[in-house]
Parts: structure tokens; sequence; C-alpha cells
């Protein structure tokens, strides 16, 4: 009796199938994570040097239907450093997030410029790239106040007169 046996044929095509279902199926997933983290929502644009900082006496906004907002009067710049040492902060308890733009009134340039800064914070110190001699610059600080929740929309800010003085 001779003995028989059968081989079992594979059937090669199921298994490739599988394998470049698998490939899609990875390709999506990694696309899918790619697409969320470019598109995840990071938060607003803090400036990056804001500190805590809170006004003497505990000073702060108590009147939610209002903005407090800072005052000055001079601020002095150091020649050979170029830097300014002075709070350009949003006191506590005001609902919005505050940006400053320090402007040359002799041509309008822009001197400095914050990033967001949240209430009870401040920007204590900072650098002013152009090109000043010795003297008193009258300069206005732009204050821009932004919604908490949208902070592309902008309420009534306010401007300050002041001078710079570069010593």
């Amino acid at each position: 009796m001779e003995d028989t046996y059968r081989k079992k044929k594979r059937k090669h095509g199921k298994r490739p199938v599988r394998k470049i279902m698998t490939v899609i199926l990875l390709l999506l997933i990694a696309a899918a994570g790619v697409t969320a983290a470019l598109t995840y929502e990071r938060g607003p644009d803090l400036d990056k040097h804001a500190i805590a900082y809170q006004l003497p006496n505990g000073v702060k906004n108590t009147d939610p239907d209002s903005i407090l907002m800072p005052g000055y009067d001079v601020l002095e710049m150091d020649l050979a450093t170029k830097k300014v040492e002075v709070a350009l902060l949003n006191p506590e308890g005001n609902d919005c997030y505050f940006k400053f733009h320090i402007i040359l009134k002799s041509d309008g340039s822009t001197l400095y410029q914050t990033g967001l800064i949240k209430p009870g914070t401040a920007v204590t110190s900072f650098k002013i790239d152009k090109e000043l001699k010795e003297g008193e610059y009258p300069i206005v600080l732009n204050v821009e106040a932004a919604d908490m929740k949208d902070p592309d929309n902008l309420y009534n800010g306010g401007a300050i007169e002041a001078v710079l003085e570069v010593e």
C-alpha cells in the first residue's frame, strides 16, 4: 500500500491583503495623531517673561465690570545694556489679558512689545534694540485688553503718555 498524503495548499492571496490592510490602518492612525497634534489648542500666546506680580498694599481690581490700568510717568533705560527695569503689569483681579506696545512718539516706531500678560503677572525687565542716545524721549504705552476666553476679541485699551530716559 502506498502511502499517500496530500499537501495542503495555502492560499497566498489572503495573507498579503491582511498585511496591506494592517499597514493602511497604522498609517491612518498615525495621520490622525499628527492632525490632532497640529490642531491641538495650545492656549493663548502668553508672554514667556511674565512673572507673578502684586501691586503694593495689596491693591487689586475688585470690580468685575471694570479694568484697572497701571500708570507710568518715566521709564529709565540703561544706555550700556539697553535694559529697562519697569513692571509692565496686569493687576490682579482684571478679567482680561494685557498686551503692551511701547511706541516712540517722534517716529511712531515700536520700541518693545509684550505677549499677552495674564492678571497678577508682569514683565519686569526688557531690552530695547533701537539705537538711542542719552536723553529723554516722549513715548506712548499702548495697552491692549483682550478677552480671556478669546484673546482675538479686544476690549477698550488705553494709551499712556510717558518719557523714556536714556542714561
